[in-house]
């Protein structure tokens, strides 16, 4: 009698643990799937409750046409960018773009929308180039406004999410300094447009890393005011692009 009772003891005990198990293992998948890149990306046009802030930094590589220079120059940008939400599917955005003798501030609101995985944005933002350079025989700096219209498209999988962008740089005033001399342009002007394409993926936790590729064909970028072309024309400007959601 003891001898069954034992037994019947050590089954209950043992399917006690099983049970145990099967539901921490439930658990830990759960917690292992929560993961929702759409709360963790950055880029995504996706609409959010308003109050909520988010950032992005990241390093930007541009390499610049042959043309503005000797050689191709690969230089890198730190880039600091965030967002606030508001109501009904807006948000502004802002970011920095420097390197040190080269920077860009930009502000703007935007709308989005989503439809089902998929998300579409409309963005313009107001910009404001800044360069200053008293070396290598410079005693130059550049400042000028630029207004930035965009539309964006992304879906988002379980851990990952592509968005793809198209902007158009129009430009509206440019003001370059030449010791005491100001060469103003008359009038603005379309700079050029840029296509762009920014992967994201869980890194850790509830952090996302991004990669993106960017083509501009323009007049002139701020990472190489020094070399302003003067000759009108348009060229494909590569960026490449890897940084960290905050």
């Amino acid at each position: 009698m003891n001898t069954c009772r034992n037994h019947h003891k050590s089954r209950t005990i043992l399917v006690f643990i099983m049970l145990i198990s099967c539901l921490s293992s439930f658990g830990q998948k759960k917690l292992e799937d929560s993961f929702d890149i759409s709360k963790a990306s950055f880029f995504l046009p996706r609409p959010l409750p308003s109050g909520h802030y988010s950032s992005s930094i990241s390093v930007l590589y541009v390499v610049t046409p042959k043309d503005w220079t000797l050689d191709n120059i690969t230089a890198p940008m730190f880039s600091y960018q965030a967002k606030y939400t508001l109501p009904k599917g807006f948000n502004l955005q802002a970011g920095l773009s420097s390197l040190i003798i080269s920077n860009r501030i930009y502000l703007g609101p935007y709308w989005n929308y989503k439809i089902n995985d998929n998300y579409v944005g409309l963005g313009w933002n107001v910009a404001w180039n800044y360069g200053r350079l008293n070396q290598f025989g410079f005693a130059t700096t550049l400042t000028g406004w630029e207004q930035q219209p965009s539309i964006s498209f992304g879906h988002a999988f379980a851990h990952t999410a592509v968005t793809f962008r198209a902007d158009l740089y129009v430009t509206s005033v440019l003001y370059i300094t030449e010791d005491k001399n100001t060469l103003t342009t008359a009038n603005s002007f379309i700079n050029g447009y840029s296509f762009s394409a920014s992967f994201e993926q869980k890194l850790y936790k509830n952090r996302a890393i991004n990669f993106g590729l960017q083509m501009d064909y323009v007049q002139y970028h701020i990472i190489a005011w020094p070399a302003f072309p003067v000759n009108g024309k348009r060229y494909w400007m590569p960026e490449f692009k890897v940084g960290l959601n905050l």
